[in-house]
């Protein structure tokens, strides 16, 4: 088995930043024995090192190029132009927004719908409740007044009130028997 040196367990970003260090002139001599002791050994931080040269060897090979003064004053002025444009539209903006949001979720007509579902439920279940009472309070009074049912042919020749107030019978008459 090789034996390998003890800075390849580090993670890579340590390893890659203490390569670009070695590379840019930065580290002691301490530190620049380590790296070159690695690089000694590990063929992979080798190629890995040269790739790295290679490329900074590419970036210095460009041309610098900078911005015009115009670009930048054109530059200023869009972003300018488009903070003033949506400080004015930010309103409708915000609406448009909320209503897309609304139409994505149909959060609102769906609050409604359930509202007024609950409120025709309970409009409904009071009406039959109030029905199911009144038909209990009439099958009361006919259980309350069950002793008049033997007799009912002679409450049906009286036809109405109507017609007992035409006898126009006083108070005394009526307690009398008719036997007297």
């Amino acid at each position: 088995m090789s034996e390998q040196p003890e800075n390849l367990d580090e993670p890579l970003d340590e390893k890659l930043t203490e390569l670009v260090s070695y590379l840019d002139g930065e580290l002691d001599d301490t530190q620049m024995n380590e790296v070159e002791q690695i690089l000694i050994t590990d063929s992979s931080a080798r190629s890995h090192a040269d790739v790295l040269s290679k490329t900074w060897a590419l970036l210095d090979s460009l041309e610098e190029v900078s911005a015009s003064g115009q670009f930048t004053q054109e530059t200023l002025a869009t972003i300018s132009a488009e903070v003033i444009k949506n400080d004015g539209d930010s309103s409708g903006r915000r609406l448009k927004e909320l209503a897309k949001a609304l139409a994505r979720y149909r959060v609102l007509p769906c609050f409604l719908l359930g509202v007024m579902g609950a409120g025709a439920g309970l409009t409904i279940a009071s009406t039959i409740q109030e029905k199911r009472e009144t038909e209990s309070n009439a099958e009361a009074v006919a259980l309350e007044h069950m002793d008049l049912l033997p007799s009912i042919e002679l409450y049906d020749l009286v036809p109405d009130v109507g017609a007992l107030r035409a006898l126009k019978l006083s108070p005394e008459e009526t307690q009398k028997e008719p036997g007297q």
